[in-house]
């Protein structure tokens, strides 16, 4: 059962929803005006300013996540900040945490930005130059420069800052309630008796041996501390310091006008984005935590033991875990391993598998029970919740791209529009702020920067239009009017799409940074050459090899098709990451997916039977040179038999198959 709480923690009536009414206001002033400076110079220019309020939930089923030592409001950079120094110095930073509704703080979810201030300029300028070098590159009138300037800023989404964090600490609980067996006295079935040996005796039978049982929902106050370990498991939290995400985005472009009715444009586009809204991890372990006997870090200790693992080495004793975790090998029971030679090799022995796979935040899960439960000591991380996100404002991106653009207006029957980009798109790791993740790495979340995930070097578009110079008054056509009708109003179009592939990494564990034991992604692993030089493309009749790429085998009833010829020399040029020695992870260096490319055409006749009827025949090809496109597939360690094998077609979005589809058509016109 789902019980629910109202803005004062106070239990509601059984069957009452959790559904949220939310009220956010968005207000902006803005002025602008236009400076003709000369005939040809024209300046615009403009100054915006706004605030957004935070959203606020009428029924106030928010909170606000606090140090329940002091009662300050934690925010998650400087909260990571606080543990990461701690850490490198030796010290443990884990104060208690507590969830305070925002009637009892007197205070929203977060902040009002107040400093949402935002110029844009531009200028537009059309020369005349009639003779010289100046006058063959710019012509008389015939050339227009444009260039600008925009600060803008982002609006806040109410899924991660509202719906979310109200499913989280104090107003949504589910309860579970256990039911007694059949009422033997009361049952009227020979099965109903405890005794027998039917399974149906144990079953409780509704409206017969009574009704469910209504259970009680336990009493919180404010604010909420939940009991540790794990007393919750999930926590979605709100930076009381949020900031709204800005963009400063330039552009220039050259437009030139062209013999034959065309227009050339060159320029180049840029958008450099700070402060998105993104999520950390309170409780990503600090990998970094330096013993202050030894000097050693955890990164350096896991760092030896999984190497020896993985290569079938003997493990050595690590000063981090001896005196971390001392005597743990001479216990017992849970969290423990009586009997081993060293705390290091009891830990290797137990939790290989986390060792092997970069499974960081696991194996620091292990250690702070360890802690807390065989040696009394204090834990690392924070263990009142398994997860606990925090919606902050540290995201960065950029875009810088160059467009060249070919227009040709209708003469002698063809129009058409070419449309070239080459471009380059970096961040750290974003995805679109109504997605519950968080980075990879929350201390420093610039060690996955690197290409977007929907970064394309290249993209390129063209439409066109053709009527054919066939018919009366056309270059071809016949002194007979039954036949020039024949020939006259066919017309063809067409649009071809063609772009480069996205970037893929060779993927291990999303745990490689002590983050993300629930909603975790992947983090790419390191190449050790140069991961240009190692280019894909559809191969077929790849068996695949050592158990990488073998799902795609053939011979098994695999699609034998594979991004990779040899699919194990290429996972074999990557390496897992090393915390000890890496400050960026494989996203910095990726591969490059498949590109696309796809043609749909269209063939029709326009008839005209006199003034007042037409018919329009047409015959429409979608991907008309039946053009296989596949999905870029699976490059994880975590799954080998399946690395690089190819088993789906991209499909676009209005069909239901990427294969040649026709359609015909008849239009009457009267």
């Amino acid at each position: 059962m789902l019980s629910v709480r109202d803005g004062n923690l106070k239990p509601l009536p059984f069957g009452t929803p959790l559904s949220n009414n939310t009220v956010q206001y968005a207000t902006f002033f803005y002025g602008q005006d236009t400076y003709r400076i000369t005939n040809s110079l024209t300046m615009t220019y403009g100054l915006s300013y706004g605030w957004q309020t935070a959203p606020k939930d009428t029924l106030g089923r928010q909170t606000i996540l606090i140090n329940n030592t002091n009662g300050s409001f934690i925010s998650a950079p400087q909260y990571m900040s606080d543990k990461m120094g701690a850490a490198l110095a030796g010290n443990i930073y884990n104060p208690q945490l507590a969830y305070q509704p925002v009637k009892a703080a007197h205070n929203p979810v977060f902040n009002t930005d107040w400093g949402n201030l935002a110029p844009r300029i531009s200028i537009a300028w059309n020369p005349s130059f009639s003779g010289g070098l100046l006058g063959k590159f710019f012509g008389d009138r015939k050339t227009v420069l444009r260039g600008g300037y925009s600060m803008v800023y982002a609006r806040s989404s109410t899924i991660e800052s509202v719906v979310i964090p109200m499913l989280g600490v104090g107003y949504g609980q589910t309860i579970s309630v256990g039911v007694p067996n059949c009422n033997a006295t009361n049952g009227t079935s020979a099965s109903c008796n405890p005794a027998s040996s039917d399974p149906a005796a144990s079953l409780f039978r509704v409206g017969v041996d009574g009704t469910i049982p209504t259970p009680t929902v336990p009493s919180i106050s404010s604010p909420v501390v939940p009991s540790s370990p794990f007393g919750e498991l999930l926590s979605f939290q709100d930076d009381p310091h949020m900031k709204v995400g800005r963009s400063q985005n330039f552009d220039f472009t050259v437009q030139r006008e062209l013999p034959g009715s065309m227009l050339l444009e060159v320029g180049w586009i840029g958008n450099w984005a700070s402060r998105l809204p993104t999520s950390l991890n309170l409780a990503n372990a600090p990998y970094f935590f330096t013993d202050k006997a030894s000097g050693q870090s955890f990164a350096k200790a896991f760092d030896a033991v999984a190497t020896a693992l993985n290569n079938h080495q003997a493990v050595t004793p690590q000063p981090w875990f001896e005196d971390q975790l001392p005597g743990l090998n001479t216990m017992s029971g849970s969290f423990a391993c009586q009997g081993e030679s060293s705390v290091t090799a009891c830990m290797a022995n137990k939790f290989a598998p986390d060792f092997e796979h970069g499974l960081v935040s696991s194996l620091f899960e292990q250690i702070d029970l360890s802690r807390s439960f065989r040696l009394g000591m204090p834990t690392f991380n924070n263990l009142q919740s398994l997860l606990n996100e925090v919606r902050t404002y540290v995201g960065t991106s950029n875009y810088n791209g160059m467009i060249v653009t070919l227009h040709k207006q209708t003469t002698h029957g063809l129009m058409f529009d070419l449309n070239y980009t080459l471009s380059r798109a970096l961040d750290d790791g974003l995805i679109n702020q109504n997605n519950a993740g968080f980075y990879s790495n929350g201390f420093t979340p610039n060690v996955s920067w690197g290409p977007t995930i929907y970064d394309r070097t290249h993209t390129f578009s063209g439409v066109y239009v053709y009527s054919l110079p066939a018919g009366h008054g056309h270059m071809f056509h016949f002194n007979n009017p039954a036949l020039d009708k024949v020939i006259s109003g066919w017309y063809t179009s067409g649009v071809f799409t063609a772009y480069s592939g996205l970037p893929l990494t060779v993927s291990e564990s999303g745990q490689v940074w002590g983050n993300g034991l629930l909603i975790n992604g992947s983090v790419g692993e390191i190449p050790t050459g140069n991961a240009s030089s190692i280019s894909g493309g559809v191969h077929s009749g790849v068996a695949g090899s050592g158990g990488i790429g073998t799902s795609g085998d053939p011979s098994t009833g695999g699609t034998g098709l594979n991004l990779f010829s040899d699919p194990a020399s290429v996972l074999n040029s990557f390496r897992p990451v090393m915390l000890s020695q890496d400050l960026r992870d494989g996203r910095a260096n990726p591969l490059r997916g498949l590109g696309y490319w796809n043609l749909d055409a269209t063939l029709g006749k326009t008839t005209t039977i006199h003034e007042n009827l037409r018919v329009d025949f047409s015959a429409q090809f979608l991907n008309i040179f039946n053009h296989v496109n596949f999905n870029d597939p699976s490059l994880s360690s975590t799954t080998p038999s399946s690395f690089g094998v190819l088993t789906s077609e991209l499909v676009p979005a209005n069909r239901t198959a990427g294969s040649r589809w026709i359609e015909l058509g008849l239009r009457i016109e009267f």
